[in-house]
């Protein structure tokens, strides 16, 4: 069932000054990770994460500059993490209603997944923390649909969708590693933020998904 409920992102939501002072928070946070990336020359593995973690908090300031924010998210995601298969759902005002907000590279039998079982993903994510497959105690639903990292973003205390990761790149068969988490939990934290100073076009809205 498709219907069209008010999503709760538009940037009438954000206070012109909340915009003002999340950007200025990703710029700091982008200059603190430049900075700790030159002072750890000796560290190559450390020195190469802050610098993913720089490039990924400039790339959201500007999205949220320039309105561009999902597109920046999925960036993210392939040019820093090795994931060109993901997903974004949030939800809606409406109760037991949710938005598939865009994608990219997803298949078709992973589309029908998120068509099917949106409003369960939605559950599955962690409240506080984000979901990466190990191959140790993972969550069967999660598994079974190939989802690899399942990262949960709140605004104002309250989960508000996902990011969903499908599968990596080839050349990253090793999986997430301690780097990739520090990536997503990034997300994690600005994601929310970021996307609400945005009016999100969704493609889909389900109502009714079996959980």
């Amino acid at each position: 069932m498709i219907s069209k409920p008010k999503l709760p992102w538009s940037s009438k939501n954000i206070p012109q000054a909340d915009m003002a002072g999340l950007e200025q928070d990703l710029r700091q946070l982008s200059l603190r990770y430049m900075r700790q990336s030159v002072e750890l020359p000796l560290d190559h593995e450390k020195q190469t994460v802050m610098a993913r973690l720089y490039s990924a908090a400039n790339t959201l300031q500007q999205a949220v500059r320039e309105g561009m924010v999902a597109g920046a998210i999925f960036e993210i995601g392939s040019n820093l993490i090795g994931c060109e298969q993901m997903a974004l759902l949030v939800t809606c005002e409406q109760q037991d209603r949710v938005a598939f907000a865009g994608s990219v590279g997803v298949n078709p039998k992973q589309l029908e997944a998120i068509r099917r079982d949106a409003k369960r993903i939605l559950k599955e994510a962690p409240a506080d923390s984000i979901y990466i497959k190990t191959g140790v105690e993972d969550r069967f639903f999660l598994s079974s649909l190939g989802i690899t990292a399942l990262i949960p973003f709140r605004l104002d205390s309250a989960t508000k969708g996902v990011i969903i990761l499908f599968d990596l790149l080839p050349q990253r068969n090793g999986g997430l590693d301690s780097g990739d988490r520090e990536l997503l939990n990034l997300l994690c934290a600005y994601a929310g933020p970021c996307l609400a100073t945005n009016k999100i076009q969704h493609q889909e809205i389900f109502g009714g998904v079996q959980g």
